[in-house]
């Protein structure tokens, strides 16, 4: 899977994605840091890339439309620490199969993981 990590994914996230043999651009690691949303979703349309963030602004679904990209996950895991996030992260992770993800919108929290489907009509 293509994906590009917004800048506030921390490294062993991108880290865990990359061994499990996804495509993954970090904006970070790319110097695109301070780049907008609108640019990171623009670039994840062109390049049809799921885009990975702890930013709750890409589950708004009219603004950042995960149908026209490679899909989006927003990783809601606040006041952890980076071991913790990661942990919570891989266990959601794995529970994913690659449909659940492509063109869909994916909530992962603590609590459970949500999947917004795209519905085409």
């Amino acid at each position: 899977m293509k994906i590009i990590a917004d800048e506030n994914v921390f490294e062993p996230i991108i880290d865990y994605l990359r061994s499990l043999g996804h495509n993954v651009l970090s904006i970070r690691d790319a110097g695109l840091s301070g780049i907008s949303d609108d640019e990171v979703y623009q670039r994840a349309c062109r390049e049809a890339r799921v885009i990975v963030t702890m930013d709750k602004d890409f589950s708004r679904m009219f603004r950042f439309p995960p149908e026209r990209c490679g899909g989006i996950i927003v990783t809601k895991i606040y006041g952890h620490t980076v071991q913790e996030t990661l942990s919570i992260f891989k266990k959601a992770y794995e529970s994913l199969q690659e449909n659940d993800v492509t063109r869909n919108l994916v909530i992962i929290s603590p609590e459970a993981v949500r999947i917004r489907r795209f519905i085409n009509s």
